[in-house]
């Protein structure tokens, strides 16, 4: 075989690199080079209880944090003939005296914090996560089973509070917490209040 001498370089550059490999030789050249590892981000769209990141800006829930939801409670927070405001709030378990230590005492369940305590809403945004609907920190709102936002005149979102909506007809109305969040052993995501 008749190699001209750039073949023959190429040839004994590729035996150079094969006699190399599997080398223990302790020479910086020796041995492949080192792979770059690039790793992508974890997913973190919604932040867990137990911790105030994620929360708007401003926004905290500091220790100690609420623990799983049991259910949300709702109300007709006011009233007029064919327009109600519904107005709802999460309950979480007394898990590990967390009801006596906000301010409660010892109950079997009660609410993230007391009505005008500065992180009751960081900490009601903590146990529900976001609407599904909308996007904004509360419950998703539902009307016989399907969003309020199915059903326009029927049934809608408050227009700066998601854990309010306006109910225009009678029948069930739910407000559920979002999905994956932490849920107590024998707890609902949603609370349901029937207008007759």
């Amino acid at each position: 075989m008749n190699l001209r001498p750039v073949e023959l370089l190429g040839v004994a550059a590729a035996g150079m690199l094969l006699a190399r490999c599997g080398s223990n030789s302790s020479s910086p050249t020796a041995g492949p080079t080192p792979a770059v590892i690039v790793s992508s981000p974890s997913p973190s769209s919604t932040p867990t209880p137990g911790t105030s990141s994620g929360l708007p800006a401003g926004m905290v829930c500091s220790s100690p944090t609420p623990p799983p939801l049991l259910r949300m409670s709702l109300k007709i927070h006011a009233g007029e003939p064919r327009r109600f405001v519904l107005d709802s709030k999460p309950l979480v378990v007394n898990e590990n005296g967390y009801c006596d230590k906000v301010g409660f005492g010892d109950w079997k369940f009660c609410e993230t914090r007391p009505e005008g305590d500065p992180q009751r809403e960081a900490c009601d945004y903590l146990v529900t996560g976001k609407a599904q609907d909308t996007g904004r920190w509360g419950p998703t709102w539902y009307y016989e089973n399907a969003p309020c936002a199915s059903f326009p005149g029927v049934c809608g979102n408050h227009g700066s509070n998601q854990f309010m909506a306006i109910a225009k007809e009678e029948g069930e109305y739910r407000a559920c917490a979002a999905e994956g969040w932490p849920l107590a052993h024998d707890g609902t995501r949603c609370g349901a209040i029937q207008i007759d």
